[in-house]
């Protein structure tokens, strides 16, 4: 999950000028057939540099995450994305931007053992101030 929270909040940085600082992105996420609530939400906090908001690889790391299909509006960004490990997941997203905030979804989809699912997650997250030293 933690993978997921930051290569999708790296996307953002793509195109944004998401202002450097101490972030705090929280994700709520669902799997089709689990009910509604059974995934506790995500909340991290972390300090985003001028060398990580200009390059988003160093955010996504080891994530194993690749995006594609860029489109980018000045306020909104769509993406395809797909990420390798132990069960492979592709899928899309939308975010929504400004220096201070951003809020936004994805939806992935796999296989594993022969059988389909699909998780939605919802990002929002929003500047605290200057990172601590």
């Amino acid at each position: 999950m933690r993978k997921f929270l930051i290569a999708f909040f790296a996307t953002t940085a793509v195109a944004a000028d998401v202002q450097p600082g101490n972030w705090e992105m929280t994700v709520n996420m669902s799997v089709d057939g689990m009910p509604a609530g059974a995934v506790a939400p995500v909340t991290q906090t972390r300090c985003l540099s001028a060398e990580d908001a200009r390059d988003p690889s160093r955010l996504v790391g080891n994530a194993g995450c690749e995006f594609s299909n860029k489109r980018d509006n000045g306020s909104e960004m769509s993406f395809d994305v797909a990420c390798g490990g132990q069960v492979p997941m592709r899928g899309k997203g939308v975010v929504r931007y400004s220096a201070q905030n951003v809020s936004g979804t994805l939806e992935l989809a796999a296989e594993t053992g022969g059988q389909k699912f699909m998780t939605r997650s919802q990002l929002s997250a929003r500047r605290l101030g200057d990172c601590k030293s």
